[in-house]
């Protein structure tokens, strides 16, 4: 079973949102709100926006214009030690793993933890647990480098849950992985989620994550927010 969330539900909203870099604008005038818990896949093209506004539901990539909410507070009034804080609600799962091969991957998934200045002890504790959840207590030693895809898929999942966040973000969680893995790591997420509110985000909507509410994005704007066919 999944330790429940240790942060309270939180509710997530953009409003008017726009995100810019350079001369790309990323994310153009999107409003959306995400009730807690809830299950939202984001789906689109590359380049569609939908990366980017997932990233400033975290308050990981400042709006151009427009807002982010959390619950009832904005993110832009928040001071950075407040938002670093809040920020302790959100798991984040990578695209790429973003595991350090130097470290075991006990140590990578303890390593927020660490950030977050936990007690080593209690730090080590819940790790063990994260990785049991997720089906690697027997990988804790390893090196990420000598793990398969799917496992080093599981081992960001376990870095995401261990906080025990209320909002899991998962940027394209299938990238790489075969059919099989795919439906493997699918199922996890829909277990870990259990509680938690879930935004996923992929190219197209995928059998192994169904999740009942689809926003569409195209050209960094929402064309579409739906439940799937």
């Amino acid at each position: 079973m999944c330790a429940s969330p240790h942060h309270p539900p939180l509710r997530l909203r953009t409003e008017r949102l726009s995100v810019r870099f350079g001369e790309v604008l990323a994310v153009d005038d999107v409003t959306v709100a995400v009730a807690a818990p809830s299950r939202v896949l984001v789906t689109g093209p590359a380049a569609s926006g939908k990366t980017t506004w997932l990233k400033a539901l975290a308050g990981l990539v400042r709006p151009t214009s427009g807002e982010v909410w959390w619950g009832d507070d904005v993110v832009s009034a928040l001071s950075p030690e407040e938002r670093r804080a809040r920020q302790a609600a959100f798991g984040m799962i990578f695209q790429s793993d973003a595991l350090f091969d130097s470290m075991s991957v006990l140590d990578n998934v303890t390593l927020p933890l660490v950030k977050r200045g936990v007690p080593a002890a209690e730090a080590l504790r819940r790790a063990g647990e994260a990785l049991e959840q997720v089906g690697l207590s027997a990988a804790a030693e390893r090196r990420p480098e000598t793990l398969s895809g799917g496992m080093k898929k599981r081992v960001g999942v376990a870095r995401a849950i261990v906080s025990r966040p209320s909002v899991l973000l998962a940027d394209d969680p299938f990238a790489g992985l075969d059919p099989e893995t795919e439906r493997s790591v699918g199922a996890l997420l829909l277990e870990v989620s259990e509680g938690r509110t879930l935004v996923a985000a992929l190219p197209d909507p995928s059998p192994s994550l169904p999740l009942p509410r689809v926003l569409r994005f195209d050209a960094g704007r929402l064309v579409a927010d739906e439940a799937p066919r």
